[in-house]
Formats: structure tokens, C-alpha cells, sequence
């Protein structure tokens, strides 16, 4: 009965259609559509199969590569552009003609009205589109519309588009090279940031503000939020993990509506890509390893855009298997290949707000990590911490529950300020609890792209008096050889290792053994997540076997000379007192020194003391 009555709110097309006896197989509609053929051709679109390497630019003005997005329809053209000195960006798609035009509007709106399925939540695309291509050739057929293969091919593309993609900017979320698609209003061209060749202006404008308005309220839906006039501000994620920021009222955005995404991949980067991309070297990836197994809490800071997110997957990929995580985030970008994982996600509140400030319903951020302690985890990864809970986070550090985190800050000293002082107002006492600080960058002169660690800091102690905070640099960044310096040896690392009842030497041993297993993952080719996590969950069950898998027995052995060494470095660094060889005779004296300690001490009665001359029989 319900269904009914729904199908008596759909259009009159829809009822037209569905009161017709049963059409025949799509393969027996061409004949009717176009003269001379039995059949409209398939649609079929496939994303590129293979790695296009785009060149280095030597002279920006012949800059003319063209690969493609998805195949056959959509192309890239990055090319310079004399009229505007700049690269532009075009995208190259199938074009419609008027008669294209009004087909494609005719069928897109009778589509809307038979699509009985919500078709962005389908997770298998070939589905999707056969059932796309089924209701279209139904409209086809009950219009009686007359198409060539080549006009259904190009308006069952557009069809794809915008039902199952993202409308205009659709090409830009295929392009793997991009990382960050900006719209800053009506009648403004889109401008992207491309890997290879930094922000670019593109030939994709919105000249609508209706149609862009309609775009902003469909990227609210597909992430599962909700956009209006009395609520103008999206912030959200994408299924695909890309996180979006739009305004969607024109008094809040002069322009008109605008939006930003922030890509993110399908995939996160594990250890041994970024070790690639030169974001760390072996090294430092394996002292992040040993200090990551052994509950160590990290805090990664650095600005806009400069990996830290990226950063904290990778690192989370050394967690033991059998660890339990909670993760509490405000917009889902938190991915690793764990089982034992509970991911928490921060909702807005509904309808008025209260005097608090809160809305009806509101989960923060604040309330997900409070729960998350109660749930006895492991290990603890918060987003990103901005305003109270890192009082919470801190407080479970000193507790014992490892953290992992992303701050806003571009050096250690700003990390330390912005935590002591309103709004978060932290006790330097608790930042004792905090073991590691990397500090990310954006290397722009090292490429579009390139994101590097500047310095990795461990936090040492604080001052009970002054509240000085005492740090040790571990390693640092060279930005003239982009290469990574050890500054000092790791004081935090002793600490660790007699926590765990191992000796320093062991741990150093540990660390090496582990520095080679990543580079020969590295020379291996084992960088994808999944394998790259197989054989860190295989190392903690069976080290012995991977070290047999890589050929580093013998190596292993030689680490021995080398951790001496390290180890002496470290003794004199923090002054560790050397055993002193002992003469005879000072031997002598001190053999001869407790005796006569031993006389002083001897009893005296009270008569000696007096004077009395005491008579001992013998």
C-alpha cells in the first residue's frame, strides 16, 4: 500500500511507463531508435589501466601533455596558454550540439522521475550503469527518440556524469594528479592544485548559480550531510574519503556558493612511499616503528595541507595487529588495514541551538574521546585536536593509553604555547606524557607536492619550578641536500627499552634490524598498504622468518659493532661515568680506610669516659 502511494507522487511519465505492458530486451529497441541497426552499442567506461609519467617542466611556455581521465571521454590538456601567461588546464570531453543538448535534458529529466534507487549508494559501477542503460533505452523507446550509436554513446557519458559522478567537476576526481579542486563562485573558473605543476586555473566554469547551488546540495548528500539556506556552512567527507568545504548562501559567500575539496586517495601511503617521496628516510621510519610498538604517544604537527593526516595513517600501519584502536574523528579521513578497530565520528546537533551552544543530538569530539577511554584501548588516534579534548587525550597519555594525534602548529615552540594558553590551557606538567613531536612541511621548492618531516622532537621533561619544557632533536631536515641529518641520539629510547626490561643495546640492535627490513621492502617493491602491513603483522609473530625472507641473518649479526659503537656515543652524550681502574695501592688504602672506620666505631663504656682506668681479665 505504502508503494503505491509512492508511485502515485512520481510524474506522469512514470505512471505512462509503467501502465504499458512489458517492454521487449533493450536489444530489440534499436531498430526502433535508429534506422538501418539492430542494436544501440554498449556503454562502457574504464578509468586508465596504466601509469602516465608526466615530464618535468624545462621551458613552461612549450608545457603540452595531454593523458587521459576516463576512457574514451574524458582527456587532461596542460598546456601554456600565451594569451594569460599560464598553464591552463582543460578538460576534454565529448561534445553535444543543440539537438545533443535538448536529448540529453529530455532523457535526464524523465530518468529522474522512472530511477527508483539511490544509484551513488551502488559499490559496483558495472551494475550501476547497466541499470542506467536499461532505463534509458525505456525512455528512448517510449518517446520513440531517433539516435545515432554515436549521439547515445556521448549522452549516456553525460548521463554517467551526472547521476553516478560528480557533474562538471567529475574529471578532476578521476584525475589522480590533483589534490585540491577550489570553486570560488559564480562565473569564476575553477582552479585546481595539480601535483606536478601547482595550482592551475581550468576551463570548467559555473555560470549558473541555480546549478551551482544544486551542486553544493549534492555534495552534502553524497556525504551524508545536510546544506541550506538557514544552515549555509558543509563541512564533510565524500565516500571516497575527500573532504569537502562549501558555503552554500550568497551573503555568507559575496561570489556566490562556493567549494573546496581536499582530495584523499582510495589508498592511504604507507611507510615505504613515503619513504619514496622522501616525506622520511629508513631510519627515522624505523625508530617510529620500535617506538610505535612499544606505546609511545605522537603528536604530528605542522600547517595547511602539509601531510600530517597522510602521516598518521602510515604510522598507525605499525600498531601490533592484536592492539585495540578507537579513533574519534569530525570528518571521516582516518583509514588503516586493522581489524581490531573502532572508529568513532563526530555528528552535528539538530534544530535550534541550546543556551550551551549545543544543538539537540550533538556528539563532539570532547564526548567520543571521553567514551573511547572506557572502552580499555590500546592505542587511541584523534583527527585532530583543536580545542578541550586535548585536556582528555593528555590525561589519558599520563594514564597509560598511547595517543596519536594532528596539531596545527609549525614548530615545537607554538605546539607548546598554543597548549598552555587559552583556550586549551594544559598543565606543562602533562605534556611529560607526550613522547614524540614530528613537524611536517611543505617543501615547495623540492616540488609541487613535496611534503617533508622537519625535524622529529622528543619531549624530555618539564620543569616543575619554571615549566620550561626540555626537548632533544632527533633528526632533522637538510633543505639544501633534502636529505635527513641524526642530530642527536634518541634519550627517550633508554627510557623505553628498561620500561620493557630490554637493554639499550638491544633496542638499537632492534631499531637497525628493522632500518634494513624497510629498505629491503623498498628494493623489493612492497609498498602497497596491504602488503606493506602483512609483513610488519608477520615481523611481531615470526621475526625470525622475515629475517629469512630477506636474506638479513647475516646482516643482523653484523649490527652487533655497529650498536657498541652507538651505545659509547650515547654514554658520553649523557655523560654516563666510565668504570676507573684501581691501583694496589690505592687498593690498599682502601682496604685499610673501613678498618680503622671500623675502630672509631668500636663501643666505649661510661667509666673509660670518666676516667677509670678499666682492668679486663685475660
Amino acid at each position: 500500500m505504502a508503494f503505491e502511494k509512492i508511485k502515485s507522487l512520481k510524474g506522469s511519465f512514470y505512471r505512462k511507463l509503467f501502465e504499458k505492458p512489458p517492454l521487449k530486451r533493450p536489444s530489440e529497441v534499436g531498430e526502433a531508435v535508429t534506422e538501418g541497426s539492430m542494436e544501440l552499442p554498449g556503454f562502457q567506461i574504464s578509468k586508465p589501466s596504466r601509469i602516465f609519467e608526466l615530464p618535468d617542466i624545462v621551458d613552461v611556455t612549450k608545457v603540452n601533455v595531454i593523458y587521459p581521465l576516463m576512457e574514451p571521454f574524458s582527456y587532461a590538456n596542460i598546456k601554456w596558454d600565451e594569451k594569460g601567461k599560464e598553464l591552463i588546464y582543460n578538460v576534454m570531453e565529448p561534445s553535444l550540439n543543440e539537438r545533443d543538448k535538448k536529448l540529453f535534458l529530455k532523457i535526464s529529466d524523465a530518468l529522474i522521475e522512472l530511477v527508483e534507487i539511490e544509484l551513488s549508494g551502488v559499490k559496483e559501477i558495472a551494475k550501476a550503469i547497466e541499470y542506467l542503460q536499461k532505463q534509458v533505452l525505456k525512455i528512448i523507446k517510449e518517446f520513440g527518440l531517433t539516435l545515432t550509436p554515436n549521439q547515445f554513446i556521448k549522452i549516456m557519458y553525460y548521463i554517467y556524469r551526472n547521476f553516478l559522478g560528480f557533474n562538471e567537476i567529475d574529471p578532476f576526481l578521476q584525475d589522480a594528479s590533483i589534490e585540491d579542486i577550489s570553486c570560488d563562485g559564480v562565473n569564476f573558473p575553477i582552479y585546481i592544485i595539480h601535483r606536478k605543476y601547482g595550482s592551475i586555473k581550468t576551463n570548467v566554469i559555473f555560470t549558473d548559480v541555480d546549478v551551482l547551488r544544486q551542486f553544493i546540495v549534492k555534495l552534502a548528500q553524497r556525504s551524508g550531510r545536510y546544506v541550506s539556506y538557514a544552515e549555509p556552512i558543509l563541512n564533510s567527507t565524500l565516500p571516497d574519503g575527500s573532504r569537502i568545504s562549501a558555503t552554500l548562501a550568497g551573503d555568507v559567500a559575496t561570489r556566490g556558493p562556493t567549494f573546496t575539496i581536499r582530495k584523499f586517495g582510495e589508498n592511504p601511503f604507507s611507510p615505504i612511499e613515503l619513504i619514496e617521496l622522501k616525506t622520511l628516510n629508513p631510519e627515522m621510519a624505523a625508530y617510529l616503528w620500535y617506538f610505535i610498538e612499544y606505546g609511545a604517544s605522537f603528536l604530528i604537527v605542522g600547517g595547511v595541507a602539509t601531510g600530517k593526516t597522510s602521516f598518521l595513517n602510515s604510522l598507525a600501519m605499525f600498531i601490533p595487529p592484536e592492539a585495540k584502536i578507537v579513533s574519534i574523528e569530525d570528518t571521516r579521513e582516518i583509514k588503516i588495514p586493522h581489524g581490531h578497530w573502532i572508529p568513532g565520528l563526530a555528528r552535528t546537533g539538530f534544530g535550534i541551538p541550546m543556551p550551551t551552544g549545543e544543538k539537540y543530538g550533538e556528539v563532539s569530539l570532547f564526548d567520543l574521546l571521553k567514551e573511547s577511554f572506557r572502552q580499555n584501548p590500546d592505542y587511541v588516534i584523534v583527527g585532530e585536536v583543536r580545542g578541550q579534548e586535548a585536556y582528555v587525550m593528555f590525561q589519558g597519555m599520563a594514564s597509560g593509553h598511547p595517543s596519536l594525534s594532528t596539531f596545527h602548529a609549525g614548530s615545537v615552540d607554538n605546539v607548546i604555547k598554543r597548549l598552555t594558553t587559552p583556550p586549551i590551557e594544559l598543565s606543562p606538567s602533562l605534556l611529560e606524557s607526550l613522547d614524540m613531536i614530528p613537524v611536517m612541511t611543505h617543501a615547495k621548492e623540492r616540488g609541487k607536492s613535496a611534503r617533508r618531516i622537519k625535524e622529529i622532537v622528543e619531549i624530555i621533561s618539564v620543569d616543575s619550578k619554571t615549566n620550561d619544557v626540555k626537548t632533544n632533536v632527533l633528526f632533522r631536515w637538510n633543505p639544501e641536500t633534502d636529505d635527513y641529518e641524526k642530530v642527536n641520539d634518541s634519550i627517550k629510547l633508554e627510557r623505553l627499552a628498561k620500561a620493557k626490561g630490554e637493554r639499550l643495546e638491544d633496542a638499537l640492535r632492534e631499531i637497525k634490524i628493522r632500518q634494513k627490513i624497510l629498505e629491503w621492502m623498498g628494493r623489493q617493491g612492497i609498498k602497497d598498504y596491504l602488503s606493506f602491513t602483512k609483513i610488519v603483522y608477520h615481523y611481531y609473530k615470526e621475526p625470525q622468518k622475515v629475517l629469512e625472507q630477506a636474506g638479513l641473518t647475516k646482516e643482523a649479526i653484523e649490527v652487533k659493532e655497529f650498536e657498541m659503537k652507538e651505545y659509547e656515543k650515547l654514554a658520553v652524550k649523557q655523560k654516563i661515568p666510565k668504570p676507573v681502574e684501581i691501583s694496589k695501592e690505592e687498593k690498599a688504602i682502601e682496604v685499610e680506610a673501613p678498618r680503622k672506620l671500623e675502630e672509631r666505631k668500636k663501643p666505649v663504656s661510661i667509666l673509660e669516659l670518666l676516667g677509670f682506668k678499666v682492668v679486663r681479665e685475660r
